[in-house]
């Protein structure tokens, strides 16, 4: 090869080479500018809190405040019952995921390795509440809740959020992973199906069960109307329903509201953490479902 041919094929080697590094440095200020937009309201949200009450919609904006209030963090716990509302959402969370983590998978597994009449259509009337809107459900679904007694109670919140066809289809469809032959020959070898279930099928179900874990936590922790609904009395009140009606006062004490809107968010952000790789997972696993 001549000289000129080497040093064409170099200059066209560095061009490359240049205009990849010039790609990635655009993604990278384009992530970043994201990032930015996307932290900006957090930003906001901190300094509101950290204002005093004069402060808070001055024009233009003091992204500093002219004093730092930290005992402000404080403030939804000393003025409302936010410490009870904090506490209602969590133990109906916990205890929606733990039913859901029961039912959903038995469900999955029934619909998908058991044969019986009406397996097929029973699933398909499962599938076909996902096209009901919520507020439909909710007319009779309240008045079934008034009828037992369950309104202003723990029952009321948790009992009909036991379960989710979303749920239901999510293990249905990872149970069918599951080779037949691996449960047929523990059948062979005299295991019962509650023993298969629970040694065989539920153990291979983990990273699901994570995923929906995940999915319906972050879904109830934000639930408004139905808790709106079925709970007349503050006791019994999510956070959601509690900032609402932080917002409805003639006087509306932002630093008060913007403390209470990120003190809820803790936890679901802390969830996000821990169990990021599962909840990523989770993204692709119910978009390859749907498609």
């Amino acid at each position: 090869m001549s000289l000129q041919g080497v040093e064409a094929e170099r200059s066209a080697a560095g061009l490359s080479g240049a205009t990849a590094s010039a790609g990635w440095v655009f993604r990278f200020v384009l992530l970043g500018l994201g990032a930015a937009a996307l932290a900006l309201p957090f930003a906001y949200a901190i300094s509101t809190v950290l204002k005093p009450a004069a402060e808070a919609l001055s024009v233009p904006i003091h992204w500093l405040p002219s004093r730092f209030l930290w005992a402000n963090f404080l403030l939804p716990f000393q003025q409302t019952n936010y410490g009870r509302y904090f506490f209602n959402s969590f133990l109906v969370g916990v205890s929606v995921v733990i039913l859901n983590l029961i039912t959903c998978p038995l469900a999955g597994y029934s619909f998908c390795k058991l044969r019986y009449p009406g397996r097929d259509l029973l699933f398909l009337v499962v599938l076909a509440t996902l096209m009901i809107p919520l507020e439909v459900i909710y007319v009779p679904l309240y008045d079934l809740v008034f009828k037992l007694g369950w309104t202003n109670t723990y029952w009321g919140l948790i009992i009909p959020a036991g379960t989710s066809a979303f749920g239901i289809f999510l293990m249905r469809q990872t149970t069918m992973a599951i080779p037949d032959e691996l449960l047929d020959a523990a059948r062979m070898d005299g295991a019962s199906e509650w023993r298969i279930y629970i040694r065989i099928v539920l153990p291979l179900l983990r990273p699901a069960l994570a995923v929906l874990a995940i999915f319906i936590f972050m879904n109830n922790w934000d639930s408004l109307l139905w808790p709106l609904l079925v709970a007349g009395k503050d006791n019994y009140w999510t956070l959601p329903v509690g900032l609402a009606a932080m917002q409805n006062n003639n006087e509306v004490n932002f630093s008060l509201l913007m403390a209470a809107a990120l003190e809820a968010s803790v936890p679901t952000l802390v969830v996000y953490f821990l169990l990021q790789r599962y909840f990523v997972a989770g993204i692709a696993l119910a978009a390859g479902l749907q498609g």
